[in-house]
């Protein structure tokens, strides 16, 4: 179950993201991206190991302030976590 991230919540290394656009064509694509680093003020993301091309990976930081105002993302929940 997809969850949005809200501004003050954080990430953890191996959780999925994906953008949520109101435009038609965002930088971040249709792909599923998973969180590769994770710091006090940004984390890092690349396309999910499914997606990802055989050279080197793409790769995003992503700014904690930017959540909320600049970026709409949905970090995914499996079944066990959403139940906690």
């Amino acid at each position: 179950m997809w969850k949005s991230l809200n501004q003050g919540e954080n990430v953890s290394i191996g959780d999925i993201i994906r953008h949520i656009s109101s435009h038609a064509v965002s930088a971040f694509g249709e792909k599923a991206w998973q969180v590769v680093r994770s710091e006090l003020h940004y984390f890092e993301i690349a396309p999910k190991k499914e997606e990802q091309p055989e050279e080197a990976p793409e790769r995003r930081i992503i700014k904690y302030i930017d959540i909320g105002y600049h970026l709409g993302l949905e970090v995914w929940l499996d079944q066990m976590n959403a139940a906690i």
